[in-house]
Parts: structure tokens; sequence; C-alpha cells
């Protein structure tokens, strides 16, 4: 193995190492798009900061010092928004009248990655709306994107993730949100996400759920404290007693993300080549000494242990906790680390689609997904993904034994959420640049 400690040598427009604690909503956009600006987006109605579409715009130090934030544009002439500099995203179109009946009858189609909606929240859904509910899945947000963008895919809610919907709104495969049909939003959320900074006055989403990225693995079959090594994510690449049975999150910005942070480079959103290309080659260290699968089933292969430790988000330690352990075996057996400065921590959203026959139906399937009953029995009784709910108290989960004590570290605070690292949308030609990494390390 190489050196493990070596970090990445920062390229010369990124910054050094830094961590620090960051406000989420420093200031909000204004202004109208520059003439700079892709032709995609003109004559729409937006009010972001305008700035240059060749990525020579001036702007704040960003993320975690990352120098992009505030200047360039993603593929579609957006502003890349970051915690410290808010986007109000473009509309292309009014939102429906919140005066408009619902649509009735028929199939209401949701797109969304597999066993990450309870289904028996979805059924009474349907039956409350008087429609049948369909889910169509996909295995990452990349595909989905792509399915999207040339398959000419009709869905009415799109779930998704804050560094997609950009893309999504710049192709137009959203419409707006009318805020008077999701009133749950600032009466059940929390206020950190009632306006979020990668969709300012949440004009197309609203959040989901929130988790972090860590290390799960099976105490009782891997010897292993992430906690206590100098770089946690270093147990990941220790296992090499674990060959075939490991796990890296089939997410190219999750996976070199992890790499990243591995070697010190806090910046998990750079689109500098030398640093996504020097992750790729710690990535390729990792297939070559521990074989992990390339997957994101690990709510059901760690508890069922075929898989005894891996890159994995929070929720499916606690999704697993809740549906898949073998009879006889106790939830203590799993264990989560994730890193507290610095690592990944972000939610998913919910969108209604541009193409959508029932938008109407898809506000209320949005503001239905956040009373706090429905968000309680998808949370606890299936999905192991946490709402960010004000009136759910995790802590009292656990001191009831309704989740495991051995992963409360699973659950995420609202402190935790405001000083966590995400990733965020990229450059066309940062995203570029991870696309080739990630394609090279997955052809072997």
């Amino acid at each position: 193995m190489g050196d493990r400690n070596s970090p990445l040598t920062p390229a010369p427009e990124d910054p050094k190492p830094g961590l620090s604690r960051r406000s989420l909503f420093a200031r909000t956009g204004a202004a109208a798009l520059g003439a700079t600006t892709l032709a995609g987006l003109a004559g729409c109605e937006n009010t972001t900061t305008p700035v240059a579409a060749d990525g020579t715009g001036s702007g704040g130090p960003g993320l975690l010092g990352d120098p992009t934030a505030g200047g360039p544009v993603d593929s579609a002439g957006i502003p890349l928004a970051r915690r410290d500099y808010p986007v109000t995203l473009p509309r292309f179109q009014e939102p429906v009248s919140a005066s408009d009946k619902p649509e009735t009858g028929g199939v209401f189609k949701i797109y969304n990655y597999a066993d990450y909606l309870n289904p028996d929240v979805l059924k009474e859904f349907g039956k409350r709306e008087g429609v049948e509910v369909k889910v169509t899945t996909f295995d990452s947000v990349d595909e989905a994107f792509s399915k999207l963008s040339t398959a000419g895919l009709e869905f009415d809610v799109i779930v998704s993730t804050p560094d997609q919907l950009s893309k999504l709104v710049g192709r137009k495969l959203l419409q707006p949100l009318n805020e008077e049909l999701v009133p749950n939003l600032k009466k059940n959320i929390w206020e950190e996400i009632h306006s979020p900074f990668y969709d300012v006055d949440s004009r197309y989403t609203v959040p989901y759920v929130v988790y972090t990225t860590g290390i799960g693995w099976r105490n009782d079959k891997v010897d292993v404290d992430p906690a206590g090594l100098e770089n946690g994510w270093n147990a990941l690449w220790d296992a090499t007693s674990q060959r075939g049975k490991a796990q890296l999150l089939d997410d190219k910005r999750e996976a070199l993300g992890m790499a990243m942070l591995r070697a010190g480079q806090p910046n998990i959103n750079t689109g500098s080549p030398e640093i996504v290309n020097l992750a790729l080659a710690g990535l390729d260290e990792l297939a070559k000494n521990v074989r992990p699968k390339v997957q994101i089933s690990a709510y059901e292969t760690l508890p069922a242990g075929r898989i005894t430790i891996g890159q994995m988000w929070s929720g499916d330690l606690l999704s697993g906790a809740i549906n898949y352990l073998p009879k006889g075996t106790p939830a203590s057996v799993m264990s989560y680390w994730y890193q507290p400065e610095g690592g990944p921590v972000f939610n998913d959203i919910l969108t209604v689609a541009a193409a959508s026959k029932k938008p109407i139906i898809a506000h209320r399937f949005l503001n239905y997904m956040m009373e706090p009953q429905v968000a309680y029995d998808n949370f606890v009784n299936y999905v192991g993904y946490q709402p960010p709910q004000k009136s759910l108290n995790a802590a009292k989960l656990f001191d009831e034994g309704i989740l495991p004590k051995s992963l409360s570290n699973a659950v995420v605070t609202q402190e935790a959420y405001a000083a966590g690292n995400g990733f965020l949308t990229l450059t066309a030609e940062g995203e570029q640049t991870w696309e080739k990494a990630w394609s090279k390390f997955r052809a072997g």
C-alpha cells in the first residue's frame, strides 16, 4: 500500500485545507442574469446575481474556501450555489394556481431510488387522493438525469439531490412550486431548509430526508474503530482481510469525494483535474487491495453479513436495523462512523416534474410527505432516513428503543447539518473531469 497519510497536493486554484463553521444563509441573490449567460436562459424570470458564463466572474471564497463560488456557472448557465453564495433559480413558467382543482383518477408517477419511500405511506396517499401511485426506480441520480434528459420520461414527482437541481431546472425538467400548496414546509421543517442556499425561496424543492456519509461495519466480523484512527476513512483502505466483502457507493461524487477527504482535501466540490485524478488513484488503490463491491444496497447486505464494511449513507444503517436484520441478530452488531468536521452531511429533495399531468396532486404529495406523522412513519417504519422535522425527537426514539442506541450517531442534528459539507453542482468542465475519472475507475 502507498503512504496512507500523504495529503493530496492542492492545485494552484484550490485553497489549502481548512475547516470552519459556516452560516447557511449569508446573503440572498439579486438582479438578473447577465447577457453572457447561456441562451437557454433568455426570457425567463430570475433574480440571481449576474456572473460571467465563461466562469471568470468574481465572488467570495465559497464553501470551505472553494474559489469557484460566486464565479463560474453550471452547464445550463446557472451560477454555482454555495452555502455562502445562495442562488435564486430562474423560473421558465408560472407556478400552478392554488385555486386550481386537484386532478382526479389515473396513475400518479414518482421517479425515485429503490426502497426509498414507504409503500404503506404511498398506499395511503393514493387512497386519500383517489389515484394509483406508481414508482419507477433509478440506481443513481446521474442515471436519472440522463434518462429524463434524453428518453422523454414523464413523471409527476422526481426525487433528486441539490447538486442535480440547477441542471434539472436548466433543462426545463422541473416546474416551479406554488408555496401556498406546500404550507407544511414552513410549518414543520427545520428553519435552515425553508429557503436553502441551493434554491432560495424554495422555488423548486422541498427537503425529503437528511443524511451523513460515512463507514458502516459489522463489529462482530471486523475489528475496527474508525474514530480511533488519525483519519477514519483509512478503515476502509485497511480492510484487506475483507476483500470482496466491502462496499463502495456507486456514486461518483460520494466515492471520489471520500478519497479526497481521506487524503486531507476538504474541498469535495473542486473541479481541479489534479485533485480529482489523485482521488482516482486512491480508489484504484482501494480496488486493488480491498476489492469492494460498487453498489448502494448496504441497507440489506450489511445486516445480512454479505458486506462487512463499507462506505454508506447513515440511513442505510437505520434502515437495515429496522427492516433487514436476520432473525436473532441484534442491531448492536452494526456500527457507524462519519467525519464530524467537514464530512458529507446533506439532504435529498422532492420536486414536481415539468411533464407532470397531475401538478396539483404532486404539490399535495410534497406537502403530505412533510406531515409529521407521515414523515415519522416513512422514517421509522421503512426507509431509515431521517426527515428534517421540527417535531421529531431523535434522542427519544433511541431512549424508547424504537431505534438502536448503538447507531445513535447515524442521526443528523440541526447543528451537524448546518456545519456539514455537501456535494454541490460543478461547472461543465468540472463535471466532465469527475465523470472521466469515475468512468475510468469503473472500467477497471
